[in-house]
């Protein structure tokens, strides 16, 4: 009688360590936020694990000091999995790939954190450090509590029959579509981790090298439908097709862009609009860069690196052929750009060439309206006898987080004026960049920041005879739009020359700003429309 109350207590005990466990891997994401909550669903990593070490302790005996250390160092890696497993996707909108994209979180870590003081970093490192701290110390207790049972035959036999029992239903259910006993299972974190490491093969020693090089060449086109106009391709960061089909952003953003057609109609430019299939989704913009300009599906960074180690012809050399100087403006290029020499631009301006002085905004700094102005100053306005431009400009103010957002300039001449002082606009607090509500408000609010620069240049600046390209680059991280969306992305085409239009009209565009409900195929298919477009020759590929 004596021995019931202890008895009592390590049962608790048992019980409050497995559950514990159990949370541990089944916990799922609180969207929009980093943030967990816990989920009544059973581990199958735990039941296998659990069935392991009852075999393992009652062939071998208790496990000695290395055997727990590698116990719960592994048990931590699960941890981790789950949460990078239920997180990225519920903040990005895509599945991760451990092997590509662990190589940029150190420039997106810079990004997010580049306007939190000194003392919030200070503050949430040891905060990070503490909860770690905590979940390592709460987990050694769990595990040993286990581990103390399964040191008693009654407990191996206990706890070994109910891991077997929950095994078995789980595979009942995997068995039996009536059985509803799989659903009550959370997806393990196993699988998770192993097709982590075939990705990682695939990435590398299993790729095709080959797949790139031996697509067919782009349409070799003589773009006599521009008459010898400009071509300005713009790339809106993170533009995607939710402006138009979530509520929660159509609505608000619905008179901006009636008040932009109808504007720039009256100044006489005409729209047409389409929607085509991003390569990327919530970032990794240089896929969907590169897919336009080589008119191939450039989906991973596997595929990014084989194009560039080819010498396949892009957009940008189909137009130096024709005569045009070709320009990339790249305000957020802060580093060596080597693709540069793949694409053979003429010139190119980054950050530092386009000499940039005000007030800097966020990680990426320069306003893109001061971008666009300068390079209408340096490249686009009106000289005798010039050569006709193509211009590469991906935007970068609509980028996540989308703050802080730099003033819309009516009065674009301000931007001549030399600023005295360099000037740092005001921290951003740490916690409204990772929540979800916050970050939605903050892109609607760059959605119309780049409408406003759009409409602008094309009312005051903009060369008559051009061509104006806008298509966005992907949609939003899924922590601004949701989880469960398309990758598509809007296209816009702005001319003076309806008969232009008409050429692309014929292919699936729309008149007005409004795309229509059907994409027209991958991004990579805007490249080679646009030079068939503008070719009334209608030339076909040489062979390959």
């Amino acid at each position: 009688m004596h021995n019931l109350p202890r008895l009592s207590i390590n049962v608790f005990r048992c019980s409050l360590a497995l559950l514990l466990l159990n949370l541990a891997l089944t916990f799922q994401n609180r969207w929009p936020t980093p943030g967990v909550r816990g989920v009544l669903e059973f581990s199958l990593d735990l039941i296998v694990l659990l069935l392991a070490l009852t075999l393992l302790v009652a062939w071998r005996g208790p496990l000695g000091r290395w055997g727990r250390g590698l116990l719960l160092g592994g048990f931590i890696i699960l941890v981790l999995g789950r949460y990078i497993d239920v997180t990225m996707p519920a903040l990005m909108g895509r599945s991760i790939h451990l092997y590509w994209d662990s190589q940029h979180i150190p420039r997106v870590a810079a990004m997010f954190l580049d306007s939190v003081t000194a003392w919030q970093l200070a503050l949430g490192s040891l905060a990070l450090l503490v909860m770690l701290g905590i979940m390592v110390a709460m987990l050694r207790w769990a595990l040993d509590t286990v581990l103390m049972t399964l040191d008693q035959p009654v407990g191996r036999w206990i706890l070994g029959g109910i891991a077997a029992v929950l095994l078995a239903s789980y595979g009942a259910g995997r068995l039996n579509v009536r059985l509803p006993t799989e659903h009550r299972f959370a997806l393990p974190v196993a699988s998770m981790l192993i097709e982590q490491i075939q990705l990682a093969l695939e990435a590398t020693v299993l790729r095709n090298q080959g797949r790139i090089a031996a697509q067919p060449p782009l349409l070799n086109s003589n773009l006599s439908g521009l008459k010898g106009g400009d071509l300005l391709v713009m790339f809106f960061e993170s533009y995607g097709a939710l402006v138009f089909d979530d509520p929660r952003f159509a609505k608000p953003l619905a008179g901006d862009f009636a008040a932009l057609e109808q504007t720039l109609e009256q100044a006489g430019w005409r729209t047409a609009s389409a929607r085509v299939e991003s390569s990327t989704f919530g970032g990794l913009s240089w896929l969907a860069h590169s897919s336009l300009l080589s008119g191939l599906r450039i989906a991973d960074q596997g595929d990014y690196r084989e194009l560039l180690a080819t010498d396949r012809s892009t957009l940008v050399q189909s137009f130096a052929a024709a005569g045009y100087r070709t320009v990339a403006v790249m305000p957020g290029l802060r580093y060596p750009w080597p693709e540069g020499q793949f694409y053979r631009f003429a010139e190119i301006y980054n950050a530092e060439r386009l000499d940039y002085h005000g007030p800097a905004y966020g990680w990426w700094a320069i306003p893109d309206q001061y971008s666009l102005y300068r390079i209408h100053r340096l490249e686009l306005e009106p000289a005798m006898n010039r050569t006709p431009r193509f211009v590469f400009f991906p935007t970068i103010n609509s980028h996540a987080p989308f703050a802080p957002l730099p003033p819309y300039q009516p009065d674009w001449r301000a931007f001549d004026a030399p600023a005295h002082a360099v000037a740092v606009s005001g921290p951003v607090e740490l916690n409204e960049r990772l929540d979800g509500e916050a970050l939605a408000a903050a892109y609607i609010q760059s959605v119309r920041y780049n409408l406003a620069m759009v409409g602008g240049y094309l009312r005051q600046y903009a060369p008559a005879s051009a061509l104006l390209v806008v298509l966005g680059d992907h949609q939003p991280p899924a922590i601004v739009g949701g989880r469960e969306i398309s990758w598509q992305i809007p296209v816009h085409l702005f001319s003076r020359d309806p008969a232009l239009l008409e050429r692309f009209m014929a292919n699936g565009f729309q008149p007005g700003m409004q795309p229509g409900p059907t994409a027209l195929g991958g991004i990579e298919r805007v490249g080679p429309l646009l030079l068939e477009a503008l070719d009334q020759r209608a030339v076909k590929p040489a062979p390959h």
